[in-house]
């Protein structure tokens, strides 16, 4: 039998831990069950530590082995990523790329760019997850994230400024014609609207008047956690909305919408891209990355890290 390196002793670990039994394991692996053994074997010899309690009937892992078994899991993901990323430096790019995007955003403004992208690097697999939610970039495991915010919570993540989007206050002429059109924000409280709002936040839009914040409060006629749900409200003239232009853009351009309140500036909503700093971006990553970038409208080539 052959030396059992390093490597492959942290593989059998997962597959192991992730099987249940040496025997599940040896067989997802194709290996005889005595390698799997010795594998574990060398392992426990080499940490100076018991991995899993064994018996004839029953196998549980050690508390050892748990803080293993996720050490393993990095080192065997920083290896495929090495081999992948030397690949790479050979060949087009190629490989998996995982990246979170907001919803609206990502249907409205990224699909008609991963057209292209998909058009020009065909080998790379791309898994586009959509989510308003702020999530974990580790924890779910993404390549990269995209996130639309007014302003970002430091993190220990690599980040930049990519573009930013104005917050439009609309209605349609014909809820302008029935209802009036509000001169001054808090005059929205008389008004149905329509808001954009995540659990947990409040209920407010804030507009500013030179430098002064003006909030306002609202009972919201319709609430959602996705601006394009209340799209069609919009244009019905069912209210009025305070909504990112990327979204309401040609309607805009068509005057099927018309701006209100223009004498009051709102929020901007800035893009952002995060990917984390523990690991060096691959070739595939950097090449979506500027691809990217050089579709959107404006570029801010800041980057962040505490």
């Amino acid at each position: 039998m052959s030396n059992i390196n390093q490597l492959e002793s942290l593989k059998v670990l997962k597959a192991v831990v992730e099987n249940g039994s040496f025997t599940a394991a040896s067989k997802k692996l194709n290996l005889s069950t005595a390698r799997v053994s010795k594998a574990i074997e060398r392992l426990e010899s080499e940490l100076g530590t018991v991995l899993f309690h064994r018996s004839t009937r029953h196998m549980q892992i050690t508390d050892d082995g748990e803080r293993c078994y996720a050490r393993a899991i990095n080192l065997i993901n920083q290896w495929q990523d090495l081999k992948e990323e030397l690949i790479e430096s050979q060949h087009s790019p190629k490989g998996n790329l995982r990246i979170g995007v907001p919803m609206t955003w990502g249907l409205s403004e990224l699909a008609p760019i991963l057209d292209e992208f998909i058009l020009k690097y065909p080998d790379i697999r791309l898994d586009v997850q959509l989510n308003d939610q702020h999530v974990n970039v580790l924890e779910e495991d993404l390549d990269l994230v995209l996130r639309l915010t007014h302003q970002l919570i430091d993190s220990s993540l690599i980040c930049r400024k990519l573009t930013e989007y104005r917050l439009i206050p609309c209605a349609s002429p014909a809820y302008i014609k029935d209802h009036g059109e509000p001169q001054h924000p808090l005059e929205l409280k008389e008004h149905a609207c329509l808001m954009y709002n995540l659990a947990g936040n409040t209920r407010k839009w804030r507009f500013f008047k030179g430098q002064k914040p003006i909030d306002v409060y609202l009972e919201p006629l319709l609430l959602s956690n996705n601006s394009e749900l209340f799209h069609s409200t919009l244009l019905a003239g069912r209210g009025i909305a305070l909504i990112p232009e990327f979204v309401v853009s040609d309607d805009l351009n068509s005057q099927r919408l018309v701006p209100i309140l223009k004498n009051f500036d709102t929020l901007t909503l800035n893009l952002y891209s995060l990917r984390p700093g523990s690991r060096t971006p691959s070739s595939r990553l950097q090449v979506f990355h500027d691809f990217l970038c050089k579709h959107l409208k404006k570029v801010n080539t800041t980057k962040k890290q505490p």
